[in-house]
């Protein structure tokens, strides 16, 4: 019942008038939300914009070019506190319909309408981005410095990771120089494959529906993220939810994360951590907890700016380290991961990346590190 009593709440005071309506002619103020922060997006009424990006992967089993992602985004201003925004997922080509076999895919990554009450309160339902960490709500490929997302991202948290529901979000400002943001969903949650038989959490495979839920317990989620001065925030954030089919028994997955980001003029750090706990029955019928954990680190050095006769140009060099593990309570299942990158920005909106990646792994029941592979990336992302 609870569950019922926050988006219940939200919607009730999302209609209260604390928005001046805009003048005749005048731009709606849109919310403070990352979906509206797009560099090309105009205020108004409906825009359309999007993102593509195209990879070039080289491993030591081969090489290949990729047409990853084209994401049209379409958003629009019903009113001046009514806003619709969404974000179609083209991947790898797409789906052709009839083909038995195809790695595309065809997908909402999310599609909300936003109401406000005030810039500290927006009430917002659709497909909404899980707001776990700051890099699943802040994915779009020209934002980021490396080709490849960090591993906790894909194994931890299942970026890019939507899911149906409603809730808010909204923006203080406790002075002039600091601000505190927040979000809340309700959600459908995972579905029972999200814990194999053997006590792996598999959060990509067990993603849920976007049309139904395996229960009738939603799952809650939110993020509390504060920033004392510009280009710095800190953010924690949490999932947690029932993930066993109705009458299957009540085991759930709880996923935690903190995030932190700080800018020293041309030189940037950021970095995420999150770690996911499920209950589940073992093989041999005992209850049981399946863990896994992972984080990332990563500096930026932005240097020869506006070279080659383009003002708005830079470039950068970047470094990650990437660390998880599947499963906390055995050897083995660990991967570590360090990223070495120079990029090109021919504008903010557009980037040229070039990385190398170093990976190592230890499988399951193995202390030891297996041998280093080597591995090159070659992209390029620009909005439009």
């Amino acid at each position: 019942m609870r569950t019922f009593l926050i988006p219940a709440a939200l919607g009730l005071l999302a209609l209260v008038p604390t928005v001046p309506r805009a003048a005749e002619g005048e731009a709606a103020t849109l919310p403070t939300s990352p979906v509206y922060g797009k560099p090309f997006l105009q205020v108004g009424s409906a825009a359309v914009g999007g993102y593509i990006d195209l990879e070039f992967k080289a491993d030591e089993g081969g090489s290949t070019f990729d047409q990853h992602r084209f994401v049209p985004f379409i958003y629009a201003s019903v009113s001046d506190r009514v806003h619709v925004a969404s974000e179609i997922e083209f991947e790898h080509g797409g789906f052709v319909s009839g083909e038995e076999e195809t790695d595309g895919e065809i997908k909402i990554e999310f599609a909300t309408v936003d109401v406000t009450a005030s810039e500290a309160l927006n009430f917002r339902a659709g497909v909404v981005l899980v707001p776990l960490g700051r890099l699943n709500v802040n994915h779009d490929a020209p934002m980021l410095d490396l080709t490849e997302r960090p591993l906790v991202t894909r194994n931890v948290i299942p970026s890019t990771f939507s899911e149906s529901g409603l809730g808010g979000f909204g923006t203080f400002y406790p002075s002039e120089a600091t601000t505190l943001s927040w979000e809340a969903y309700v959600v459908n949650g995972f579905n029972s494959d999200v814990v194999t038989s053997d006590g792996i959490i598999d959060v990509r495979e067990g993603r849920g529906s976007k049309s139904s839920d395996n229960n009738n317990s939603r799952s809650v989620t939110g993020r509390l993220a504060f920033s004392p001065r510009l280009g710095t925030e800190i953010g924690v954030s949490g999932y947690t939810g029932k993930y066993t089919d109705q009458d299957a028994g009540n085991e759930s997955i709880s996923i935690y994360a903190v995030d932190a980001m700080a800018g020293f003029g041309a030189l940037e750090f950021a970095g995420e951590g999150a770690l996911g706990r499920a209950g589940y029955v073992d093989l041999g019928g005992m209850d049981a907890t399946a863990k896994n954990l992972g984080f990332y680190v990563e500096g930026r050095y932005h240097f020869l700016a506006g070279a080659l006769n383009l003002p708005e140009s830079v470039f950068t060099g970047v470094v990650r380290l990437d660390y998880v593990d599947r499963d906390t309570n055995t050897d083995g299942r660990d991967q570590q991961r360090l990223t070495f990158g120079i990029n090109f920005r021919i504008t903010e909106e557009t980037v040229i990346k070039n990385d190398l990646l170093f990976d190592r792994t230890r499988d399951g029941g193995v202390t030891e590190w297996g041998d280093t592979r080597t591995g090159y990336r070659f992209s390029v992302a620009s909005y439009f």
